[in-house]
């Protein structure tokens, strides 16, 4: 039989009588859901409900089972005799005879071709072999069923056994309280179903779910009682390496750390020391998670967790170091980030605002990681990207390595990644903040960096924030010394290296407004002339002698006599040629003369030197000192163009300034 047919035949039926499934249905006493399947042709009615259906339909139990009504094909009653009977009167065919039913209207017959039994019979095997599809296919679901929940209960059962070990002998719990309620659930709900469905017995099964309903009702109760009383914390790293868990008590608001978690297991590490509201959790690079918080005085706080103990040392290094650099992001845009860090402070610079944050306000996480306080406040956090590794040899993050950099805040906050804009080799034994040419210097953030031979560049000692830089012969970068000066706290001081700045030396000096030039002939011997005070040209001053390294200096000459008192020329020069030779310059206001003074006692007294034969060349100009020879140019001065100084006559000495002769260039 043919279901599809069937259906469509039923529901042209039903619209010619203008009924709806519903109102089909409730005349025959069934739902309309059953009428709807029968029209689909995904069902068959039962075999009693044709007659019933036939009824309802106008049409005869053969026309429903044939899913169409009967074409009437007309004859006369003698030619149908002959096709159906013999002359005796008997049957011909019986087969054929049994399938017609013969019904007289009108002195004619109707044919209908239809097998009532062979229709009834199909339908009854159809609607047999279907019941029996069926019941395979409860058994077998219910076979599934027992197989996947006797695994589940076994599964379960061994996890909530493993809870109770580890719980009882380490002190690890669930990373959700819930977790424990809901284990006990499934082990309910599949021990419920494997044996519901292993006994057949009705009592039996009514036992069995009376059992399951109360178990499951205590179990439900605790869970509302005891498995929300915390609110957990849990995350994973971006490579899933690494899990966090903290959890909250709703009630005193407490939260405790975990660690050592292991999918669904975590042991409690510490519990905060102070309730805690308002808190915001995020990976922020590698093992480091942050914990950001407010507690009862509304106060901002972060907490910092790095789970990989494996590399946890006490003596770890200074993370400032390794950060030494300039840094920023790597989007080019008008909002650009920027992070400096030297051997002072630390400086961001983010769009268009600035901080300092100062080392010591700042706390430090292994190797991994600073926050950065600023009056007392948690304000940013910096750490190693993924991809970044420290440098064995000096702490320095290797190149190409990038660090992370984000906000402190309970609200949503952007994490950016950052570059070093430094130049960086394998090497890092000569890296630092600044990269500089040979035998020069850089003042940054009150840091003065130098190198001497361009490789290497050193920092060098003390605080530099009151200098932008040096005047020629304020600073010494020489193969024997190099020395630099700074000024704090009313307090001026010298250092100096007499290895190229493998190790340095501290001195105060003598203080003043203003250090015009510095000198040292070797490790001990030096000299500073320093000025007090300018005037219209003129400068009150003294020149200062050390013997012994800078330990303690002599003052030895305040200036030429003029009148009542000494002065200097606020453009006077000087230089020794040795620790009793040496020379000043005295030139004009105007600048149009310059004489040149002489010391033979170690800068003592000093007498005016007069080499020139011309009267017109009257302008000195500082000698200088080569392999021990002192060489002297004598030029014509303007005063308002010193390029237009013009050398006419040059005199060396070769035995300390004893004798001077003119030579010719």
């Amino acid at each position: 039989m043919d279901n599809e047919k069937f259906g469509k035949f039923i529901k042209e039926l039903r619209k010619e009588k203008n009924l709806t499934q519903k109102q089909l249905a409730d005349k025959i006493n069934i739902t309309d859901k059953a009428v709807s399947k029968w029209e689909r042709g995904l069902s068959f009615p039962d075999i009693t409900m044709l007659n019933i259906l036939s009824k309802e339909l106008n049409v005869s139990v053969e026309e429903l089972l044939n899913g169409e009504k009967f074409k009437e094909e007309v004859h006369n009653v003698e030619s149908f005799k002959e096709e159906i009977f013999d002359g005796k009167g008997s049957k011909k065919d019986n087969k054929k005879t049994d399938n017609l039913c013969i019904q007289k209207s009108n002195g004619e017959y109707t044919q209908k071709h239809i097998d009532i039994e062979k229709a009834v019979k199909e339908a009854l095997e159809k609607a047999n072999h279907k019941e029996e599809k069926r019941q395979k296919k409860i058994a077998k679901a219910k076979k599934v069923t027992k197989i996947i929940s006797a695994i589940l209960f076994i599964i379960f059962l061994a996890l909530q056994s493993i809870y109770f070990y580890i719980f009882f002998k380490y002190g690890f719990e669930y990373i959700l309280d819930s977790i424990f309620y809901v284990v006990n659930e499934i082990i309910f709900v599949t021990a419920f179903l494997f044996l519901l469905f292993s006994f057949k017995k009705k009592k039996s099964k009514i036992a069995i779910i009376v059992i399951f309903s109360i178990v499951t009702l205590a179990n439900v109760v605790s869970m509302g009682i005891y498995g929300f009383r915390s609110k957990s914390y849990v995350r994973f790293s971006n490579n899933l390496k690494y899990e966090f868990v903290a959890k909250q008590n709703r009630e005193t608001n407490e939260l405790t750390i975990y660690k050592n978690a292991v999918a669904v297991f975590a042991r409690p590490m510490q519990t905060l020391s102070e309730s805690v509201n308002d808190v915001k959790t995020r990976w922020i690079s590698r093992d480091i998670f942050e914990i950001t918080y407010k507690n009862n005085e509304n106060s901002l706080k972060e907490y910092v967790v790095t789970l990989n103990e494996d590399t946890f040392d006490l003596s770890y290094r200074s993370f400032t170091k390794a950060l030494l650099g300039k840094w920023q992001n790597k989007e080019q845009t008008n909002k650009l980030t920027r992070l400096y860090v030297d051997s002072k402070n630390i400086r961001l610079k983010i769009y268009d605002k600035e901080y300092t944050f100062e080392f010591e306000d700042c706390v430090q996480v292994r190797e991994e990681a600073i926050i950065l306080y600023s009056n007392k406040k948690p304000r940013y956090i910096v750490a190693l990207s993924d991809d970044a590794e420290l440098d064995d040899e000096t702490g320095i993050i290797k190149k190409d390595g990038n660090i992370i950099i984000s906000e402190i805040s309970t609200d949503k906050t952007i994490k950016e990644e950052l570059y070093c804009i430094n130049h960086k080799t394998d090497d890092l034994s000569n890296y630092n903040y600044v990269n500089l040419a040979s035998k020069s210097y850089e003042i940054e953030n009150g840091v003065l960096y130098f190198s001497y031979d361009g490789i290497k560049t050193i920092t060098v000692p003390g605080d530099y924030t009151n200098i932008d830089s040096y005047e020629k012969g304020q600073y010494i970068i020489s193969e024997n010394i190099v020395l630099f000066y700074y000024k704090t706290n009313g307090k001026t001081y010298i250092v100096t290296s007499n290895d190229k700045g493998l190790n340095w030396s501290t001195q105060q000096i003598p203080s003043g407004n203003y250090i015009k030039s510095i000198q040292f002939l070797d490790a001990n011997t030096g000299f500073i002339l320093m000025f007090n005070d300018e005037t219209m040209g003129d400068a009150t001053g003294a020149i200062y002698k050390t013997t012994n390294g800078g330990l303690s200096w002599e003052e030895v000459f305040k200036g030429i006599n003029y009148g009542d008192y000494s002065i200097f020329s606020s453009g006077t020069e000087m230089i020794f040629a040795n620790e009793n030779v040496g020379f000043i310059t005295i030139p004009d206001r105007m600048g149009e003369v310059c004489d040149l003074y002489i010391t033979r006692d170690g800068g003592y007294t000093f007498e005016k030197l007069n080499l020139s034969t011309d009267s017109k060349l009257d302008y000195y100009l500082l000698p200088t000192i080569e392999d021990g020879v002192i060489h002297i140019k004598i030029a014509i001065g303007y005063a308002e163009d010193e390029s237009r100084y013009v050398t006419v006559e040059n005199f060396v000495s070769k035995d300390n300034g004893k004798t001077f002769k003119q030579v010719y260039e």
